[in-house]
C-alpha cells in the first residue's frame, strides 16, 4: 500500500513538471509574438479575399499560375552578371528600343519632366493595404518574382508595416480612392503612382488602385503602375499591346518591348540622374 501511494505521488509530481513546463512554453510562445511590429495604420477593411473572380479569363489563369520563366526571389538573378552584362533585343531594332525607352524613362507622364533617369537604388520594401483580392496578391507576387530576376535590380518584397515601407500600394473604394489621389490628376484614372526623389534616386512612391473595377482590369493597373513607381514613368501611344499605352487596354503583363526598357532601365551602367545623349551611348553598347 505505502509503495502504491509512494508511486501516485511520483506520478503525480511528474505531471505537475510536465504541466509547468507547457505553461512556461506557451508564456514564451506568447511573449514572442507580442513583440512583433504590426501594421499601423490597420488596412480600412479587412481583405476581401475571393476563390476564383468569375471575371477572370482563363488564359489570365493559367497565366498567374504558371511560373515566371527565370524567377528568383532574390534581386540580379538574370542571365550575365556584373557591369557588363548584355541585354537581348529580341528582334527589336535598337532604333526601336531607344526610341521607346526615351518615351517611357526618360519623361514623365506627371509632376515636372525632368528628361533624365529615375530609379531605385536601395531594396523596395512594400506594404499592401485596402481591400486587395486574392488575384491581386498572386499579381503582385508574379511581379515581384519577375522583377527580382534582373540584373542590377535592388530588390523588391512585402513588408508587414508601413511604417517600414517605402512604397505603400492602397486598394480603395471610389470614395476613398478620390481623397488619396495627388491633386494634380485630374483625369478619370483606375490607378496611380507617386514617386519622391532625391536628386534622381527615388526612395519613396505610393500607389493607388480604385478596387471597385474588374479583375481583369486590376491585373492591368497593378502591373502598370507598380512598374511606373519604378522610374519608368511615361504612357505613349506608339504600341497599343503596351503596359505604358496612354489609350484604354486590359493587357496582362509587359510585352517584350516593355519588359526590356526596364532591363535598361535597372542595368548597372544605367545611373540615376543620366540625360538622354548619356542613356543613348550607354544602349548602344549593352543591347546585342
Amino acid at each position: 500500500m505505502q509503495e502504491k501511494q509512494s508511486m501516485r505521488f511520483r506520478l503525480k509530481m511528474l505531471l505537475l513538471t510536465v504541466a509547468l513546463t507547457a505553461t512556461v512554453s506557451v508564456i514564451g510562445c506568447i511573449g514572442y509574438n507580442s513583440a512583433e511590429p504590426t501594421p499601423s495604420p490597420t488596412p480600412t477593411e479587412e481583405p476581401d479575399y475571393i476563390a476564383l473572380p468569375t471575371d477572370l479569363d482563363p488564359e489570365v489563369l493559367q497565366m498567374l499560375l504558371r511560373p515566371t520563366n527565370g524567377a528568383a526571389l532574390t534581386p540580379g538573378a538574370a542571365s550575365g552578371t556584373g557591369t557588363n552584362h548584355t541585354i537581348d533585343s529580341r528582334g527589336y531594332s535598337v532604333k526601336d528600343i531607344t526610341d521607346y525607352f526615351s518615351d517611357i524613362a526618360l519623361h514623365t507622364e506627371y509632376g515636372t519632366d525632368t528628361n533624365c533617369i529615375h530609379k531605385w537604388s536601395s531594396p523596395i520594401r512594400v506594404y499592401i493595404k485596402g481591400s486587395p483580392t486574392e488575384q491581386d496578391i498572386a499579381v503582385i507576387q508574379s511581379i515581384f518574382r519577375k522583377m527580382n530576376s534582373v540584373n542590377g535590380f535592388p530588390g523588391i518584397s512585402e513588408t508587414i508595416s508601413d511604417e517600414i515601407a517605402n512604397l505603400v500600394i492602397t486598394f480603395a473604394d471610389d470614395a476613398e480612392y478620390r481623397e488619396i489621389t495627388p491633386s494634380n490628376i485630374n483625369d478619370s484614372t483606375d490607378g496611380f503612382a507617386s514617386c519622391w526623389w532625391e536628386g534622381a534616386t527615388i526612395f519613396k512612391a505610393k500607389i493607388g488602385i480604385r478596387s471597385s473595377i474588374s479583375q481583369n482590369e486590376r491585373n492591368s493597373v497593378i502591373w502598370e503602375e507598380i512598374i511606373q513607381a519604378t522610374g519608368l514613368q511615361n504612357d505613349s501611344y506608339t504600341y497599343p499591346d503596351s503596359l505604358f499605352y496612354q489609350g484604354y487596354n486590359e493587357v496582362q503583363e509587359p510585352t517584350t518591348l516593355d519588359w526590356i526598357l526596364f532591363e535598361i532601365l535597372y542595368h548597372p551602367a544605367i545611373e540615376a540622374g543620366m540625360s538622354e545623349a548619356e542613356c543613348m551611348d550607354i544602349i548602344d553598347q549593352i543591347i546585342k
